[in-house]
């Protein structure tokens, strides 16, 4: 984990310097994505109702809320179907970003593990994204760190996923952790994973603001 310090000359009392961490797990249709077969997989669940946005949820709920939106306002404004949000991949991603945020160890999970195990249903294909921060900022500075990263924004534009799942923790030393999981569902008429990452603009949602952690 990366933390902010006081870089030489800084004053004390200066604002922090917050040191921003992403990944994405990408190497072409075996490291962007993981793919299985499908075979004997069950029907996914429908997609579910967001979480809430409201100012009485809690941060790391509105964080995951603002970046979910924020995902399906790029795909519309690329003419691309927008994706649902999946209950059984935000608590995929919501578990790994608390394993980060007490390790400490900023990793990519065993997608093929997660592909393969009854943690999720009816999905034959997932990427991932992930953010650290060592300090509190808005969900817009994840958003936008990840669409201006080749390959985050790969997935976030990715024609062949149809849901996703975000979790974010706010942990005790003020750090950050989030974590985007995209799936694509058994049943889904979409086209293939894309290979190749689409243009970074036009950015639909850049403003780095939006709900934060306390």
């Amino acid at each position: 984990m990366v933390r902010a310090g006081r870089p030489h000359g800084q004053r004390r009392g200066s604002p922090p310097v917050v040191v921003v961490l992403l990944a994405a797990l990408c190497v072409v249709l075996s490291g962007c994505v993981v793919v299985g077969s499908g075979a004997g997989r069950t029907t996914a669940p429908p997609s579910a109702p967001p979480p809430a946005a409201g100012s009485a949820a809690p941060a790391e709920e509105r964080m995951a809320r603002e970046v979910f939106d924020r995902v399906d306002d790029e795909r519309r404004n690329r003419g691309l179907p927008p994706v649902g949000w999946s209950d059984q991949l935000a608590a995929v991603a919501r578990d790994w970003s608390a394993t980060m945020a007490e390790t400490g160890r900023f990793e990519h999970q065993d997608l093929g593990a997660v592909l393969g195990s009854a943690e999720v249903e009816g999905l034959r294909a997932m990427g991932e994204n992930i953010a650290t921060t060592s300090a509190p900022v808005p969900a817009g500075v994840l958003h936008t760190g990840w669409m201006r990263s080749d390959e985050h924004r790969a997935n976030v534009l990715n024609p062949g996923f149809d849901r996703l799942g975000v979790g974010v923790v706010c942990a005790a030393d003020g750090s950050v952790w989030a974590t985007q999981e995209f799936g694509r569902t058994v049943s889904a008429d979409l086209p293939a994973i894309a290979s190749e990452p689409p243009p970074q603009e036009p950015i639909a949602r850049a403003g780095e603001d939006g709900p934060r952690c306390p």
